[in-house]
């Protein structure tokens, strides 16, 4: 069995979920050893970190300029290890302000270069593109729709795959039975999201419980969080949410399970932005989605950011880019206030409204396969691009 050494560069906890999984299956095929950045996933299967995942989850500008000095000194890092170990190839996933920028310090030393997770730059800065195809050496994407795109957009030698999403092969197919009174929060995985998203979310509980006692809500947390103090603090009844958290009392479940095992049971839920929304669209779960970043981050995106469109990546997937209507709400930036999900929320769970957007979210499934199983159509892409390169 081919033996292959891999600089892994995962810098959030879904990059390093998914990475974990498709090294697991890329361990059916050949030998493997792991050297880079990864979470508490890819450092059970062996990896020898350079550092944590955690060390690189940031959202927003504001946020990301405040390790700007931690970044430089970890492409340095990164760049020395690559030289000293000489990796058969890198495995960039996600991250795409950090990953775009290593590319070329580790093109430079002649190792081939695998992109596993498209940046969204069908959404904004789509001018990367020229930066990715002089970079990378294969970019994998996994929305049906980034393949027109990049054929479209993308330079002639930007070699693109499309494997299909891989939260298909770690969500089961489970029945969606879900409890006329029961909802879910999920604020996301990250702090900077609880920041913005949690005081929210727990004052819109509160208000819906206060209208209707009966109501039960769920919160799972994401495992980077389960440790964290700022968490800790938020989900205290002494805490600056304290008032709502009394409020609902034992309401109010907190549960350290994966969302997907909350959700099948849930009538709705809100939801931060990002992959979550995908997890909840594949059970089946309706949904409202949230999202917010810090003010400055947001004046930078409107001067930035031409795309209109959904933001929400249920609504990119179901509704297409720049798409007029959308499927589940998006509730963004200063809208995202108690009342305003709350009233979100009730309209959601009407039985006009949650029907129909049930039924077209059973179709999540079948709209994000790709030619085959998606971590075996990435494996396959993989070694055949290894191959052909040797």
């Amino acid at each position: 069995m081919k033996k292959l050494k891999i600089l892994i560069v995962a810098g959030e906890a879904s990059a390093d979920l998914h990475a974990g999984h498709l090294i697991e299956r890329l361990r059916a095929k050949a030998e493997v050893e792991l050297i880079g950045i990864g979470g508490d996933h890819l450092q059970r299967l062996g990896l020898r970190p350079l550092r944590h995942a955690r060390d690189m989850a940031v959202v927003g500008l504001t946020e990301a300029l405040r390790k700007v000095p931690q970044t430089l000194q970890l492409f340095h890092e990164l760049t020395n290890l690559a030289a000293q170990e000489k990796p058969d190839f890198v495995l960039l996933l996600d991250l795409p302000d950090f990953n775009l920028r290593l590319a070329p310090r580790l093109k430079r030393l002649g190792l081939p270069i695998i992109y596993y997770i498209s940046p969204q730059v069908w959404a904004w800065r789509s001018k990367r593109v020229y930066e990715m195809a002089r970079n990378l050496d294969l970019l994998l994407t996994i929305l049906p729709f980034e393949a027109a795109w990049y054929k479209k957009n993308a330079p002639a030698n930007l070699r693109t795959e499309y494997v299909g999403h891989p939260v298909l092969e770690e969500i089961p197919d489970l029945p969606y039975e879900p409890e006329e009174k029961r909802l879910a929060l999920l604020p996301g995985s990250r702090e900077s999201e609880w920041k913005g998203l949690f005081g929210p979310m727990v004052g819109a509980a509160a208000l819906l419980h206060r209208a209707d006692s009966g109501l039960r809500f769920v919160l799972p947390l994401a495992e980077p969080l389960r440790e964290s103090a700022l968490v800790k603090d938020f989900l205290s009844k002494e805490g600056e949410y304290g008032d709502a958290l009394r409020s609902l009392g034992e309401a109010l479940q907190v549960v350290q399970q994966p969302a997907h095992e909350c959700l099948r049971f849930c009538k709705a839920a809100w939801i931060a932005s990002g992959t979550a929304t995908l997890e909840a669209a594949i059970v089946g779960i309706p949904m409202v989605v949230a999202y917010r970043v810090s003010t400055v981050t947001a004046m930078v995106f409107r001067h930035l950011v031409r795309y209109q469109g959904p933001v929400a990546m249920v609504n990119l997937i179901h509704c297409g880019l720049g798409a007029r209507e959308r499927l589940v709400p998006e509730i963004l930036q200063n809208e995202v206030e108690p009342h305003t999900l709350a009233s979100a929320m009730r309209e959601v769970t009407t039985d006009l409204a949650w029907w129909p957007m049930r039924v077209k979210l059973a179709q999540t499934r079948s709209l994000l396969q790709g030619p085959s199983l998606p971590l075996d159509n990435a494996v396959k892409a993989i070694l055949s691009f290894l191959e052909e390169r040797a």
